[in-house]
């Protein structure tokens, strides 16, 4: 028996949407696509604002860069990430600060969080893993003590749940990536959302 990494649902639905997009979503047609699933996807997740990129370094570069993000500044993520999230630190020439993870959920750590904050410190990326969800409220308790901004890695968060509240809805920026290796698949992309 084969178990899937990952299998896409695909069916005629699917099917008669990528013929369509191929035939008529060229010239003047050509975002029709995008913003259709910017505004679904806006709407799935109940925020005011969202933006469709084309990769995971992408999506938290543009994060970081709208935090104000900066060289020397500091950024504590889990020790167990994808690479895009240390890259995305250093395209904005900070420094990616690596800590130790939760051994029952594979998320970042609280305590080794907290002790790893410094001066430099200026942002937090919260790495939600394989379904498993960040203890959110203790990490954006720690980051407003410090004065610390906090985006939220929800690649393989979509639709998870702490408290009744689905997981973007807890802080202010989010990214989620959309790949065949994810929960949910358009074959490729990121989404960055927020709230004002």
């Amino acid at each position: 028996m084969k178990i899937y990494y990952s299998k896409p649902s695909i069916t005629k639905t699917e099917i008669r949407h990528v013929m369509k997009a191929a035939k008529y979503g060229w010239g003047d047609k050509c975002y029709d696509y995008i913003n259709l699933f910017e505004r679904k996807f806006q709407s799935f997740i109940n925020t005011r604002y969202s933006i469709a990129t084309s990769s995971c370094t992408g999506a938290l570069h543009l994060s970081l860069l709208a935090l104000g993000i900066k060289d020397g500044d500091e950024v504590i993520i889990p020790e167990i990430n994808w690479v895009a999230v240390s890259s995305s630190i250093e395209c904005v020439r900070a420094k990616p600060v690596i800590v130790d993870i939760e051994k029952d959920s594979w998320c970042i750590d609280p305590i080794s969080l907290k002790k790893n904050i410094t001066s430099k410190t200026k942002a937090v990326i919260a790495v939600h893993l394989y379904g498993n969800l960040c203890n959110i409220n203790q990490i954006k308790k720690i980051c407003k003590e410090n004065k610390i901004k906090l985006i939220e890695g929800a690649a393989e968060a979509l639709g998870s749940k702490i408290k009744k509240k689905v997981c973007r809805n807890i802080w202010r920026y989010w990214s989620f990536f959309i790949s065949w290796s994810e929960n949910y698949d358009n074959r490729r992309g990121w989404h960055d959302s927020y709230k004002k």
